[in-house]
């Protein structure tokens, strides 16, 4: 698989790339959670984001600083933050290197939390954002400011046994990784409908176990809620049980594609 380098802020960063055929006109980027890297979320994923590349359509994996990214709760304290990574500014060099016509990025755990400060330190680099095991910290948690937020279509998978993100909100983390406290899933689905002027609300239940809340308008957000799903991506890879259970209802690349009509 092709390995892409990226000097930034004094750094060579590392990048997966999982390449379509022809120029990028769509780029999916994948960014992992804490104490992982690309190569171990696509192992994670069970490669099936890979499978989203296609003409036109490039799947990359940026590795973060200490396998962590510099996201935007107060409550985070790993090297990225400790260190000054400009991680917003990274990622835009990056995403500027393949001049997409279209960005969508796609992230669990801190990768998502990543997410959610680009869209608040850097609106508008991203026409769409998945979350799995990502939930908007509340307010007193909050490292940005959120005033310069564009309207950008979320998707939000989440589980409802998340031992680490809990999907009812509050403290999130382990141990002596806490990281501060977040909303509800439904808060956060809620929060971020009202910011995207959403105009109708929809519910579904696609599969059992699996409830689908759509805010619809020119930029939804659909909150994906699965019964019993611990903190991780949707996928057919079996996964360490301190992480909670998994599931065979949905595959999480799957629901990206749909959403966003990849």
């Amino acid at each position: 698989m092709p390995i892409r380098h990226i000097e930034h802020q004094g750094r060579v960063r590392r990048v997966i790339e999982v390449p379509g055929a022809g120029p990028t006109d769509t780029l999916v980027m994948f960014l992992h959670g804490s104490r992982q890297s690309g190569a171990v979320a696509r192992n994670f994923t069970a490669h099936t984001f890979d499978a989203l590349a296609a003409p036109g359509t490039t799947v990359i994996y940026p590795d973060g600083v200490g396998h962590h990214f510099n996201d935007l709760r107060t409550g985070f304290h790993e090297s990225a933050r400790t260190e000054g990574i400009d991680d917003v500014g990274f990622l835009r060099t990056l995403i500027e290197s393949y001049q997409p016509r279209r960005v969508i990025g796609c992230g669990f755990s801190n990768g998502g939390q990543m997410l959610l400060r680009m869209l608040f330190d850097a609106p508008s680099t991203l026409d769409g954002v998945a979350m799995f095991g990502s939930l908007m910290p509340t307010d007193d948690n909050l490292a940005v400011s959120t005033a310069n937020y564009a309207p950008t279509p979320l998707l939000i998978v989440h589980g409802t046994a998340d031992p680490i993100v809990p999907y009812g909100g509050g403290e999130a983390g382990l141990g002596a990784a806490n990281r501060g406290t977040v909303r509800s899933a439904a808060a956060t689905a809620r929060y971020f409908a009202r910011l995207n002027g959403s105009t109708s609300h929809s519910l579904a239940h696609p599969a059992p176990g699996v409830e689908v809340e759509t805010f619809g308008g020119d930029h939804p957000v659909e909150l994906v809620s699965i019964e019993g799903m611990g903190h991780l991506v949707p996928s057919p890879k079996r996964l360490d049980p301190r992480i909670g259970p998994g599931t065979d209802a949905v595959v999480g690349a799957e629901l990206m594609r749909d959403f966003f009509g990849l």
